[in-house]
């Protein structure tokens, strides 16, 4: 599908982007095209340089960059490691993967980390910006509608009210238990990401971690996907879970 080079720019001239790649003549051309499209680029030739850029930048700004680009293989830090390192920072952070065909074998620990768009090298022009453009807007609307409008559709008339942690049914409140509502909250905050099991477990059971198992858990998912039937509640075996819902 060809994107219209325009309705890109549309979106992502409003975005900042850090860019990490070790190769420099890749680098250099691709940091060009980056510089036409996004509001602000920095770049890293290696892990351990993008991140420590990553938290200078939300030092300094007091939010991290809407994008991140980064390459797999790089010297210091390779790309897995400084994914993980972000996404510690930023559950929700927005990042893309560029990987060449013989990097086939991280893909899948790439897509239960929580990656959703991968670019292959050598980079073809057209689905960069088809990339872009489903990454921009997928940033765009979360920018717009989580700070002004707390209410998040999860379809057939269902709604959470990430304001007041409340699941809605036709203006009516459904009721949720405490591990319930914290369960919608993490997946709501994670979206398109997996919730880990460390991660729930932490959530739920912070201070008595001999409560916390996956059959206690598994119970309470059961239950909360009869209150909430309009969404997906995604098991990954042996990662997690994650709520899947068309908003």
């Amino acid at each position: 599908m060809q994107i219209d080079y325009h309705a890109v720019v549309s979106l992502t001239k409003h975005l900042t982007l850090l860019y990490a790649e070790d190769d420099p003549a890749f680098l250099e051309e691709t940091r060009e095209v980056f510089e036409e499209l996004f509001l602000h680029v920095d770049t890293a030739t290696n892990g351990e340089e993008a991140l420590t850029s990553y938290l200078d930048y939300k030092n300094r700004t007091g939010r991290p960059y809407d994008l991140v680009i980064t390459d797999i293989n790089m010297p210091k830090m390779d790309g897995i490691s400084l994914i993980k390192k972000i996404y510690e920072q930023e559950p929700a952070q927005s990042i893309i993967v560029i990987s060449a065909h013989n990097e086939s074998e991280y893909l899948l620990e790439l897509v239960n980390m929580g990656i959703e768009q991968f670019l292959l090298k050598p980079n073809n022009y057209d689905t960069m910006l088809h990339v872009l453009h489903q990454s921009a807007k997928k940033i765009m609307t979360e920018q717009k509608h989580l700070p002004e409008n707390t209410r998040i559709s999860l379809g057939e008339g269902y709604w959470w009210d990430a304001e007041k942690s409340l699941l809605l049914k036709a203006e009516e409140a459904v009721k949720l238990t405490k591990n319930e509502t914290l369960l919608v909250t993490l997946f709501v905050k994670n979206r398109f990401k997996i919730s880990t099991f460390e991660e729930i477990f932490a959530l739920l059971w912070p201070h008595e971690p001999h409560l916390a198992s996956a059959e206690t858990l598994k119970s309470i998912i059961s239950r909360l996907r009869k209150k909430i039937p309009s969404v997906m509640i995604e098991n990954t075996y042996g990662l997690g879970y994650r709520m899947i819902y068309d908003a």
